[in-house]
C-alpha cells in the first residue's frame, strides 16, 4: 500500500521538472547578439540594380592603418543598344571612395577595380573589360573580418546597396596553403 502523498509528490516533481526545462530553454530568449546583423566577410559583397551588377566588393585595410584599397567588378548586361553607364560614386561605411579614371561601361562590358597594390591595367583581348583602382582615404575605424555597408551609384540613377568585406590582404590565386599544424584537441562524435 502506498501513501496518498506519493501521487502528490510525483505530480510536484513532474511540474518542477517541466518548469525547470522551460526556464532553461528560455534563458537566452530576447537576447540581442552583437554579431546577429553582421555578414561574414568570406567573399566580397555583391548586388544588382536593373542590368547593373557588382561582385566581390572588398576593402583591403593596410596593417598600419591609413588609406585602404577598394576592389570590385561592375558589369552592365542586358539586351539592345544604349548609352554606356558611368560609375557615379562609391561609398564604404558612409565614406566616399576615390575612383581612378574610367570610361562609361557599355552593355556587355565590365570595369575591374583592382584592390592589389601597384598593379597596372593589363589588356584583355576579346573581352570588353576596363581596369582601374580605387582608394578609401581613411580606414582606421574598419575591422578586418567583418562586412560594412556599401553603396555603388551609377550615372543612370541606379544604386546598389550591399556589404563590403573588410580584409587584411589580397592573396594571389593558387599561392595560399592551409596550415598543417593543428592547434586544438579533436572532439570525437
Amino acid at each position: 500500500m502506498t501513501s496518498p502523498n506519493t501521487g502528490l509528490r510525483r505530480s510536484a516533481l513532474v511540474v518542477l521538472a517541466v518548469g525547470a526545462a522551460l526556464g532553461a530553454s528560455a534563458c537566452s530568449a530576447g537576447q540581442v547578439s552583437q554579431t546577429a546583423n553582421q555578414v561574414a566577410a568570406v567573399d566580397g559583397g555583391r548586388g544588382s540594380a536593373g542590368d547593373l551588377y557588382v561582385n566581390d566588393l572588398q576593402v583591403v585595410v593596410p596593417e598600419n592603418g591609413g588609406e585602404a584599397r577598394v576592389g570590385f567588378v561592375a558589369s552592365y548586361s542586358g539586351y539592345g543598344l544604349g548609352a554606356g553607364v558611368s560609375l557615379d560614386r562609391v561609398e564604404i561605411d558612409g565614406k566616399p571612395v576615390q575612383i581612378g579614371e574610367t570610361r562609361p561601361i557599355e552593355r556587355g562590358c565590365s570595369i575591374v577595380v583592382d584592390p592589389r597594390e601597384g598593379t597596372k591595367p593589363a589588356p584583355v583581348e576579346g573581352v570588353c573589360v576596363e581596369q582601374t583602382s580605387a582608394t578609401l582615404p581613411s580606414a582606421d575605424d574598419l575591422n578586418i573580418g567583418v562586412s560594412v555597408p556599401a553603396t555603388i551609384a551609377f550615372s543612370n540613377g541606379d544604386q546598389i546597396q550591399t556589404e563590403a568585406a573588410v580584409v587584411g590582404e589580397v592573396l594571389k590565386a593558387g599561392t595560399y596553403d592551409r596550415p598543417t599544424d593543428y592547434a586544438g584537441e579533436s572532439e570525437e562524435h
